[in-house]
């Protein structure tokens, strides 16, 4: 009974554990509240909500482990041993980001650089470049003329479709984008080839009203507003001068797995 006893000391009772239940329910309520387009407070908030968001994630946060892992009421050892692992994850975890920034957050470039190139096709192209016209017959380039493409996310993933479109210079380019998504909202943004994430972190601070997008940003070549689920839209621009270039979704945190090459030749 004495053991008993000496539990229920050191362990919630019913009631306070039905109360937490209640303010971390309240608590998830308020953050669907600041992300739900319907309701418009994102709007006025801007990214400002960012950091209400995390505000009231460490509040569940530390209510979790000081209650239900009953942290409070344990020996200060177990809680030193948890915020050393804490502080050890988050150590890594800021890490990781920076090694993944410095390297431009681009996964294809050590594919790229280590390409094998199919040789029959080389061979092919080379014979091509080197067959002359025939006397008395003359070449044609084609003008630029207007092209139509078409990108779509994957379901409620955050991906596209595909991972390269294609253009030639000078060439009117449509690009209709289509958001099956039930629950996120996307844009798609044209840009300089290495730049997507610094365009998406620049992007995060000018906020929803600037579609996430830097006002005139020299490193954009053209972008969307934003699209919401369920729906779709299109951005017209001129195909820049031949090279790699990317587009990107610039939705806070949909940069990292949302982009693709936009290859001009």
């Amino acid at each position: 009974m004495a053991h008993e006893t000496q539990q229920d000391i050191h362990h919630p009772s019913t009631k306070q554990y039905v109360l937490i239940a209640i303010i971390l329910f309240a608590i998830t309520i308020v953050e669907f509240l600041l992300i739900w387009d319907r309701v418009g407070i994102q709007d006025d908030l801007g990214s400002a909500k960012i950091p209400l968001l995390v505000g009231l994630s460490v509040v569940k946060f530390y209510i979790v482990i000081m209650f239900y892992m009953h942290l409070r009421f344990d020996d200060k050892i177990f809680t030193r041993i948890f915020i050393a692992g804490l502080a050890l994850a988050f150590l890594v975890g800021v890490a990781l980001l920076g090694l993944f920034t410095g390297l431009n957050g681009d996964q294809r470039s050590y594919a790229l650089d280590r390409a094998i190139p199919y040789v029959e096709h080389a061979e092919t192209e080379k014979a091509e470049e080197t067959t002359t016209p025939a006397a008395g017959g003359t070449t044609e380039t084609a003008a630029p003329g207007p092209i139509t493409l078409t990108i779509s996310a994957v379901g409620d993933s955050l991906a596209f479709d595909t991972s390269d479109i294609t253009a030639s210079p000078g060439d009117e380019v449509t690009i209709t984008f289509i958001n099956p998504s039930t629950a996120n909202t996307h844009n798609i943004v044209i840009v300089e080839d290495g730049t997507k994430d610094a365009v998406a972190t620049d992007g995060t601070v000018a906020g929803q009203d600037n579609n996430w997008v830097k006002p005139g940003d020299s490193r954009v070549i053209a972008n969307s507003v934003l699209i919401g689920p369920g729906d779709s839209g299109e951005v017209t621009f001129t195909a820049p001068a031949s090279g790699t270039y990317q587009f990107v979704c610039t939705f806070p945190g949909h940069n990292f797995t949302m982009f693709g090459d936009f290859v001009v030749n």
